[in-house]
């Protein structure tokens, strides 16, 4: 059980590279294979080592758990590049909130121990996929773990847009823009914005309108087997962005037809065993804090 192990890190920090090292150290003498991910480790001193430092497009399909050594960012910079190989993540906290990365520096020997003993929890995410058409020509696409944004540029006007699900007229709305989270990025952006929280195993999308300019739009949450599908209206003359996890943006126009769905797979991630996701919910969002 996991004898091939990719580990990919934060892109900078001597605090990643202290816990690589740490783990390292751990996995060869568990006599286990290691590989180090070319985007994000390609500084490290592998040599010191003697691993190999691996292309992040060949290393998923080399390794049979990904080990991601960082904050949520780093995460789900990660699982939008393996998930499609089926290979299941574990994530050692560096950042700050962790809803994602849920095991600290100190506990993650101990943690590995038990995954290599088959003592753990895996739970199963759904990813979106987003795809941008210019007429026929598809543009754009790619993978988001958390949400997918339609979002104004620097201009202080509103946007306006149309959204339709699985083919059907669903609202037309001015904005700021729209948020379509999966049950993950509820706690993220969404949340900001006022979507509702939802629990990690459904298989849902959320709809969440940035500043409306009417207060009839509310968040909506449909089934994660549905299509969503925003049209810039036919009279805009700006530009948005699409975003993906906050971090992959391209810009549409009046021209552009946008499509959500859910990604073909889904994400495995792994839990030290008892991980309770009300816990952390609590101990993230200071629930039951006294006032």
């Amino acid at each position: 059980m996991f004898q091939k192990i990719g580990i990919f890190g934060k892109y900078a920090g001597e605090q990643c590279w202290e816990n690589i090292e740490t783990l390292l150290q751990y996995l060869q003498s568990k006599s286990k294979s290691v590989y180090l991910d070319d985007t994000s480790c390609h500084c490290f001193p592998a040599e010191r080592y003697q691993i190999e430092i691996v292309a992040r497009d060949q290393l998923s399909k080399r390794i049979d758990l990904a080990i991601v050594v960082g904050g949520d960012g780093t995460f789900l910079d990660v699982a939008r590049a393996i998930v499609d190989d089926d290979v299941p993540i574990l994530g050692i906290n560096l950042g700050r909130l962790g809803f994602l990365t849920d095991i600290s520096p100190d506990d993650m020997i101990t943690t590995l121990e038990e995954v290599f003993s088959g003592v753990y929890e895996e739970e199963q995410r759904n990813l979106l996929k987003v795809s941008i058409y210019e007429g026929e020509n598809k543009v754009f696409e790619q993978r988001a773990f958390n949400d997918v944004v339609i979002h104004k540029t620097d201009s202080p006007r509103m946007i306006e847009f149309e959204t339709f699900v699985d083919g059907r007229f669903l609202n037309s709305q001015r904005s700021d823009g729209m948020i379509i989270a999966t049950p993950t990025g509820s706690t993220a952006y969404a949340l900001s914005a006022g979507g509702p929280i939802l629990d990690p195993n459904l298989d849902a999308i959320s709809l969440v309108s940035i500043n409306p300019h009417t207060m009839s739009t509310r968040p909506y949450v449909i089934s994660g087997e549905s299509e969503v599908e925003l049209r810039p209206h036919e009279n805009c003359d700006g530009v948005a962005q699409i975003i993906c996890d906050g971090q992959l943006t391209h810009n549409i126009a009046a021209q552009h037809r946008t499509f959500v769905t859910r990604n073909p797979k889904f994400i495995k991630m792994l839990h030290p065993k008892g991980h309770d996701h009300f816990e952390l919910l609590r101990a993230k969002l200071r629930w039951g804090d006294k006032l």
